[in-house]
């Protein structure tokens, strides 16, 4: 079992539904993780109805990831953080429990988050 698949099996599964969903909740708590990791939040903030879900436990459901810029910056480049994100996937077996939680036609183009 690879670190992937143990953090998606944390979540309580009764259908794929619920496998899909456990497996896109784990890939942004992983997504975040680069982000921060790679110094994003030195210059933005997550908010919405995700960030209320993962930090606050509002029962709510949201597939989208909200940021804004803490203050302008024209020379800010999202694609900048996208080495630590894909870093942070790989150590956690992502690449390859990609495929098998969520099928080969839904797999995510590797580089892209």
């Amino acid at each position: 079992m690879t670190t992937f698949d143990a953090m998606v099996a944390e979540f309580r599964q009764k259908n794929a539904a619920d496998e899909r969903n456990a497996a896109h909740e784990v890939m942004q708590q992983i997504a975040l993780a680069g982000l921060s990791r790679g110094g994003f939040f030195e210059k933005a903030a997550f908010y919405g109805g995700t960030c209320l879900r993962l930090l606050h436990g509002m029962r709510r459901f949201s597939e989208d990831m909200d940021f804004s810029l803490l203050k302008p910056d024209l020379g800010f480049r999202f694609e900048d953080y996208f080495p630590a994100v894909v870093e942070e996937f790989g150590s956690r077996d992502q690449d390859e429990a990609q495929g098998a939680a969520l099928g080969d036609r839904e797999r995510v183009p590797q580089g892209v988050v």
